[in-house]
């Protein structure tokens, strides 16, 4: 503590004012040091003997410390000195109370009622005492008493709520809190707490319709009229670079958790293409004769491409289904959670693309100036995969039955981009009409980079990228529109 000299006059007309030293015990109390706090509070009482805070803390740590003994002794000089003070009753009652001395406890609060009614904490300690000892409705009474004595603290009101929760009186705490929210409606408790006893009823849909009001306000229950007009929040991911920085964490997140489950960690990211591939190799290659020569370059060019594809929009097709609770109870925008199971899709073939290129070159297919054109192949594909991962997750919050169907359309879809034959195989009649597929145009690409060593088609490329970045456009102003109707849509 800090050091001061006094002189001439009266020692205590010299000493600062109490309030600039009480934080001192107050911050042991406040990280539960109870006896430090006491030991705090008996240097200030040789300071400040005739300031009754000094003596009541003090108590009230030793109590805290198990030290009821000398709690008691402090009490004693408490209601010899300062016999009118109320905590002088209540923290007696307390002292009791830790003692289980439930008569004497009554005795002290039974007086502090009538003497310091408009005390709050008189009211709570007689609720506690009442409740403690199985007098449920008195206590209902008393914690009533509490709240008209105080009605601008929420204090007497969450604690009359949490009575009911305690004794598992579901209905009752639900009324409790309905009112904590008509008082108090910036006091989370009031949703949070309510949610959970709507879910000991058994109503999941009301627990989170609760939930979602706390987030966005009652504006976003309304069915009848769009929830355009809701007041813009303030959000730390409204900004573009925190948006995106936010997605990089959570996929990286994602990533290094499923490493850490499986035992061969990475490894999984090459060996899962591979056994693919020798499926394929096996099964097209030698059983059914379709292979021809360098097939494994042919199958892999074509392979590694399509699983980019096809895990970016697997992972992202239920992803907001499956990041409501996050959308309901921290707010955030669902077109973040099919992005994450993109990025994630893609960080994973990064390497895979690496290896291939590098397998692709042991082969004797020497890099070249063609190979620039991987750049804009590559975006392309990024952005057509961007926009029919964000489209597929968009519409399956509204019909839940086509995530059945997304495996069973990825299937058709591979078996008609040409992964394991080439489209030049196909009647030429057909050909053009196969191409449409961007997916079958993107596999020509890459194929006619790696095996054929020739720069592809740039303007039908070109093409394909305008289209999908103006769907990526499209698709995500769809989530800006329907912001406030996802969190309505994964609750029904």
């Amino acid at each position: 503590m800090q050091q001061h000299t006094y002189h001439d006059g009266d020692p205590q007309d010299q000493l600062p004012k109490p309030d600039d030293f009480f934080s001192w015990p107050q911050d042991a109390a406040h990280k539960h040091e109870w006896k430090e706090s006491a030991s705090r509070w008996a240097v200030l009482r040789k300071a400040y003997p005739n300031h009754p805070a000094t003596w009541f803390q003090g108590a009230n740590a030793h109590m805290e410390a198990g030290e009821l003994n000398k709690a008691e002794n402090l009490l004693v000089f408490c209601r010899e000195q300062f016999p009118n003070h109320p905590n002088s009753l209540i923290f007696s009652a307390t002292l009791a109370m830790h003692r289980h001395k439930w008569d004497m406890a009554k005795k002290y609060l039974a007086v502090a009622r009538e003497r310091h009614s408009d005390n709050l904490q008189t009211w709570l300690n007689s609720a506690e005492c009442a409740e403690k000892n199985d007098n449920i409705d008195q206590a209902v009474a008393f914690y009533e008493s509490a709240c008209h004595c105080t009605p601008s603290q929420a204090t007497p009101f969450i604690q009359y709520a949490e009575l009911f929760m305690r004794t598992e009186r579901w209905e009752e705490a639900l009324i409790r809190w309905e009112i904590v929210r008509e008082h108090f409606p910036k006091i989370t408790a009031g949703f949070t707490r309510a949610a959970d006893a709507s879910l000991k009823l058994g109503r999941p849909m009301e627990a989170r319709k609760l939930l979602l009001t706390h987030q966005y306000g009652t504006d976003i229950l309304n069915t009848e009229h769009p929830p355009q007009s809701l007041p813009s929040q303030k959000n730390t991911y409204t900004d573009t670079v925190n948006f995106l920085e936010l997605i990089w964490t959570k996929a990286a997140f994602n990533l290094r958790s499923e490493v850490n489950r499986n035992y061969l960690s990475y490894g999984w990211w090459v060996l899962e293409p591979l056994l693919h591939m020798a499926v394929f190799y096996v099964v097209f290659g030698h059983l059914m004769q379709r292979g021809g020569e360098n097939f494994p370059i042919f199958l892999l060019t074509g392979l590694i491409p399509w699983m980019w594809f096809m895990k970016s929009v697997s992972s992202s097709s239920s992803s907001i289904l499956s990041g409501q609770n996050l959308m309901l109870q921290v707010g955030l925008p669902s077109s973040i959670f099919p992005l994450i199971g993109i990025l994630q899709a893609s960080m994973k073939q990064v390497p895979i693309f690496a290896l291939l290129c590098v397998f692709v070159w042991s082969q004797g297919y020497s890099p070249g100036s063609h190979w620039w054109a991987l750049i804009p192949v590559i975006i392309v594909q990024t952005l057509l995969t961007i926009s029919f991962s964000c489209t597929v997750a968009a519409i399956i919050p509204f019909a839940r039955d086509l995530t059945y169907l997304v495996p069973t359309g990825l299937t058709f879809l591979m078996f008609l981009s040409g992964i394991f034959y080439d489209y030049r195989t196909i009647s030429a009649d057909w050909q053009e009409l196969f191409l449409m597929n961007p997916i079958a145009f993107l596999l020509k690409c890459y194929r006619e980079i790696f095996i054929d060593q020739i720069v592809p088609d740039l303007h039908t490329l070109l093409l394909w990228g305008l289209g999908s970045g103006a769907a990526c456009l499209l698709i995500l102003l769809a989530y800006k529109h329907l912001r406030y109707v996802y969190p309505r849509i994964v609750m029904e």
